[in-house]
């Protein structure tokens, strides 16, 4: 493979700007070093001394030789002064001696593919780095310690104990299953689904602890969201009006409710426009509620609830929502329909109790902080779906059909084994090293 270069921070002016070279001719970077000797330098030394390529500058390198290093080759980590303008022109030295930019994720990638890390792990590496929140963080580096790999090599060992009894039977085929055999095997499916229904029950909280809560303030034009929006973030982040359709587009903002950082979003009013514009934002504006952790859909509490509220109410069916009646300061106008919470956004009444009820459902349970070690990504999520499927049918079987039980739990331990990477395609690892930044 080619020796690659990127820079590991920011290219910014800053105090330092640190660059990593790793392949097997990493440590010719020291010809561009005056004072070093290639055939003395020590690993994990830290060595002062002079660059002089097309610019000079006083940097600091540490050698680490393969495999001791992050990513299993010899690497070289030079820390530059801070100017982006130094480092561009020793990247075109680089080039000269044969050294080619990173991709993305791409020193990441080669430690999985050195055996440095498994999958999981590599997916932990963006994970750690991109987490909101303390428990998200905490998480993502059980996770780079192996924390997942632990549960997936006891979820295999379940699959194999069941799998073992069926093999032997299909050698053996004059032997008939034992009674207690046929119970070993559907033990090991129930526990199974313990397993993975533990794993997948506990996604949708990690992945709020690593990325955030998103809530969506949907209603029709005039019921005050931009102002609950103001009220919530304690700032004019959205603009208000008298003015049907003021909102075009949705606006979003964070703040942090219960520890937990929130997204909230001001959405378009929604009602039938001829309007193009308005209409694209009202198109935007379902869209954003349909992928939000939940809905706040705002009510004018001072008039009859007509068609455009009910159609609100209609298209959050089934969606985690609360229904909240605003400007309880004037005459209560509105009828027909159940609510959570009664407010005067104006005046603050109410926005307590509003508050209080979104912080409890924003809440991480103790169960969940705690319950599993171990942060799923989409990616794992979706094996993970695959596999309790199968096991859900094999564990509904009133008896064992030995064909289809061994070709469903080999399906399933290969699908556990492209979970960790050991089997993958590169397909596989596109889609998971492109969503990381370059120098990582």
């Amino acid at each position: 493979m080619n020796t690659i270069y990127a820079a590991i921070s920011p290219l910014i002016s800053s105090a330092i700007i640190a660059v990593r070279i790793s392949g097997d001719k990493a440590v010719d970077v020291f010809k561009l070093l005056n004072g070093a000797d290639t055939e003395s330098i020590q690993p994990r030394h830290v060595y002062n001394l002079k660059y002089q390529g097309r610019v000079t500058d006083d940097v600091l390198a540490v050698f680490f030789k393969a495999p001791n290093s992050y990513t299993g080759e010899d690497v070289v980590e030079i820390s530059f002064h801070g100017n982006p303008l130094i480092v561009a022109e020793a990247f075109k030295d680089f080039e000269e001696i044969g050294f080619v930019t990173a991709e993305p994720g791409e020193f990441t990638k080669r430690a999985f593919l050195n055996g440095k890390m498994d999958l999981t792990q590599a997916e932990s590496v963006a994970e750690l780095i991109s987490s909101k929140t303390l428990q998200g963080i905490d998480y993502s580096y059980q996770q780079l310690k192996g924390s997942m790999r632990k549960e997936i090599e006891y979820i295999k060992d379940l699959f194999i104990n069941a799998l073992t009894i069926i093999e032997a039977h299909i050698d053996f085929p004059e032997e008939d299953i034992e009674d207690a055999h046929a119970r070993i095997v559907f033990e090991n499916l129930e526990l199974l689904k313990a397993e993975l229904k533990g794993i997948l029950s506990s996604y949708d909280s990690h992945r709020i602890m690593r990325d955030g809560y998103r809530i969506a303030i949907a209603g029709k034009p005039n019921t005050g969201k931009s102002s609950l929006m103001n009220y919530l973030l304690k700032e004019d982040r959205a603009i208000v009006s008298d003015v049907a359709g003021t909102t075009r587009d949705y606006i979003e903002s964070s703040f942090v409710l219960n520890g937990i950082p929130v997204s909230l979003v001001d959405t378009a009013g929604l009602r039938t426009t001829s309007d193009a514009v308005e209409q694209a934002g009202i198109i935007r504006t379902g869209e954003v509620i349909r992928d939000a952790d939940l809905v706040l859909v705002l009510l004018d509490g001072s008039e009859p609830l007509d068609d455009e509220d009910r159609a609100v109410l209609e298209s959050t069916i089934g969606l985690k929502r609360l229904v909240v009646v605003n400007k309880s300061d004037c005459p209560v106008q509105i009828q027909g329909v159940e609510y959570d919470c009664m407010v005067s956004v104006k005046d603050g009444n109410g926005m307590p109790e509003l508050l209080n009820i979104c912080a409890g459902l924003v809440s991480v349970a103790d169960a969940d902080r705690f319950g599993k070690a171990v942060m799923v990504t989409a990616r794992q999520r979706g094996y993970f779906v695959r596999i309790l499927d199968t096991v859900e049918r094999l564990s509904g079987e009133t008896e064992i059909n030995f064909d289809i039980f061994e070709y469903e739990l080999n399906s399933s331990l290969r699908l556990l084994s492209e979970i960790t990477g050991l089997s993958y395609t590169e397909d596989i690892l596109t889609n998971i090293f492109n969503n990381f930044c370059i120098g990582k």
